[in-house]
Formats: structure tokens, sequence, C-alpha cells
């Protein structure tokens, strides 16, 4: 497989795509979406094994909604029965399973390194209150009960950086792994070097979602409340907004995979 090497502006262009694919078929992404993110939940909520099942099935998610949007963008129109033909291939989930703990593992490691200092100043009492406050929903521990501490520009930027050099690893994994058979350490390989040569077309993309959901949940929150509508009417219209971008982003997973590898063949997604 070769990779594309694209100009930065293929970020905004990716973004397009995206709105595009949602426009084919908008009830039936969002219906997908919410299956997952309600699935997600029950996983969540599960005692002991909800957690790594969870985190199991984030690339398997992933697969099966980018699957969905190959599946509109070739026939026009929904064939549930493609979404999960890749998973049909010997030791795709298993994988998928390695590839979504690593990604969570490697989350949680760059979030220590990140904020080790503030971390590190807190005492062995201020670090339990903070546990609790996270792990026991009954807690009567409150905000107000937890020290303050300040995290420094430089950390956030940091996270930030690290984050963004972790998603562009992982971004094209699933895929090459669903649709092209590979095993993981190819895929992360392929996906690195795909990644990299197009990071500035990435940066504008991320860049270019940032922006969509900070001016739906913060700047067009304020006007629609300046103009004097409802606040029941305003949370409804933001809800379904940033339900419509999350979604469409989902779609960016596959119009930047298209954009960098070509769109796939039917016979590499069968099983």
């Amino acid at each position: 497989m070769q990779a594309a090497k694209l100009p930065f502006s293929a970020g905004l262009q990716w973004v397009q795509a995206a709105f595009a694919l949602f426009k084919k078929q908008p009830t039936a992404l969002l219906a997908i979406t919410f299956i997952i993110n309600f699935l997600s939940q029950i996983l969540i909520i599960l005692p002991l094994i909800g957690l790594p099942l969870f985190i199991v099935s984030i690339p398997i998610s992933s697969l099966i909604m980018v699957t969905a949007c190959r599946s509109i963008d070739h026939h026009n129109k929904v064939i549930p029965a493609e979404w999960i033909q890749p998973l049909k291939k010997p030791a795709v989930i298993q994988r998928l399973a390695i590839i979504g703990f690593l990604y969570a593992s490697i989350f949680v490691l760059i979030t220590f390194i990140a904020f080790y200092p503030t971390l590190n100043a807190l005492s062995h009492e201020d670090m339990q209150k903070i546990s609790r406050l996270l792990s026991d929903p009954e807690s009567k521990l409150t905000l107000n009960d937890i020290p303050s501490f300040s995290i420094s520009i430089f950390q956030y930027v940091l996270w930030a950086a690290l984050t963004f050099l972790t998603a562009i690893t992982f971004w094209n994994v699933p895929q090459l792994i669903g649709w092209e058979n590979m095993s993981v350490k190819k895929a992360l390989f392929y996906s690195l070097v795909a990644s990299w040569r197009n990071k500035l077309a990435f940066i504008v993309y991320f860049s270019v979602w940032g922006i969509l959901f900070y001016v739906s949940q913060y700047l067009l929150t304020d006007l629609l409340m300046a103009i004097g509508l409802p606040l029941m009417l305003v949370a409804f219209v933001i809800q379904i907004l940033v339900m419509i971008i999350a979604v469409s982003m989902y779609c960016g997973f596959y119009s930047s995979y298209i954009a960098i590898f070509g769109k796939p063949d039917v016979r590499a997604i069968q099983p």
C-alpha cells in the first residue's frame, strides 16, 4: 500500500467530505452512533468486566462505523450486513482488542507524564480524596473538598502534543486491520507513517473540528440565549447540533482514510 502525501488544505477537504457523507444517510448514521453509545454505556456500568470490555469495544465500534460509511459511500444506501463483515475475518477481533488496550494504556501514560508535576505536589490524602470522588458515585465528597492546584500552559501543550501523536498513530489502524487484514505491528507502522506524512493536514483537520465544537457549544449557545430563546429550546438545538458534528467526525475517519490510501475494494472488506 502506498500512502499519499497531501497538502495541509486536505484537512479541510476531509471535513467537507465527512459532512457530505453524513448528508447521504443522516438518520442511519445517527442511529448507528446512538446504538454504539448506548451499548458503551451499558458496558461501563458492568462490574469488573465492564471497563475492559468497553476498552476493547472502542476500535471495534470504530471499524463498524467506518465500514458503514464505506457502505453508504459505495452504494448510496444502508446495507447493515456489510457493517460486521470485517469482524468475521480470522483474528480481527483479537487484534482490535489488543489495539484497544494499547491505546488506553498509552493515553493513561501520557496523561500521567504531562500532569505528573501537579500530581506529585498533592499529598497522599489529597490523592485519596480525588480517587474517591472519581470512583465512588455515593461519595459525599464535593469539588470543594479537593485542594486547589494549578496546571501550567506547558503541561496542557505537552498533553495536547502527545495526544495528537497518539491519535494519528492509531487513526487508521482499525481499518488497516479489518479491511487489509494487517497484523497489529504492521497496521501501527502503516498508520503512523501515513499520518506523519500528512501531519499538517491532520493539524488542520483537528483544528476545524475543535472550532466547530467550540462554536456550537459556547458561542452559539450565548447567541441563542441573547436573542431570548427559551433555555430548553436552546439546549435541544445545541444537543442536536453537537450530535451531527460528532457523527460527521466519525465520517471523517473514512474520508481521511480514502484520501490517503484510496477506496478499499469490496473484496478486501469481505471475509
